[in-house]
């Protein structure tokens, strides 16, 4: 009877083995489907945050558009400013070289009729022309 309670025992552990290694299965299968799971779960997440870096991707590189865009478009105002603005500093620097010249002449004119007017001649005119021109004067009064 020895052998038969020896091999009861060991159909015991066995079974017992058995039991602990099918409980151990069934961990490590429910384990693996979790694992599972969680790489899919994963690998949406990674394609879902793909598609959201490409999208960002996008929405930068059109920002970036934009801006270049804007800039050029404050660049050439600028240089059309700029341009206008030379323009004007010309205009205006001729304009002050022409007044000045004028201004010049005009003091010419100025020393000229001083000098026709202190001249011996003119006095001379006025004076013997001054009875003609109180006849005038009074002609146009009456």
């Amino acid at each position: 009877m020895l052998v038969s309670d020896e091999s009861l025992v060991d159909a015991e552990r066995r079974d017992a083995e058995l039991l602990r290694l099918t409980t151990e299965l069934r961990a490590l299968r429910a384990l693996n489907s979790r694992f599972e799971l969680e790489v899919l779960n994963s690998r949406d997440f990674a394609v879902g945050q793909a598609a959201n870096i490409g999208e960002l991707r996008y929405r930068l590189l059109k920002q970036a558009a934009n801006y270049e865009m804007r800039l050029h478009q404050v660049q050439q105002h600028q240089l059309i400013h700029d341009k206008n603005h030379r323009e004007h500093i010309a205009r205006l620097e001729s304009a002050l070289a022409e007044s000045a010249k004028t201004a010049a002449h005009i003091e010419v004119l100025r020393r000229e009729l001083t000098a026709t007017r202190s001249s011996t001649t003119w006095r001379l005119g006025r004076v013997l022309m001054f009875p003609v021109r109180a006849v005038k004067r009074l002609l146009r009064r009456g």
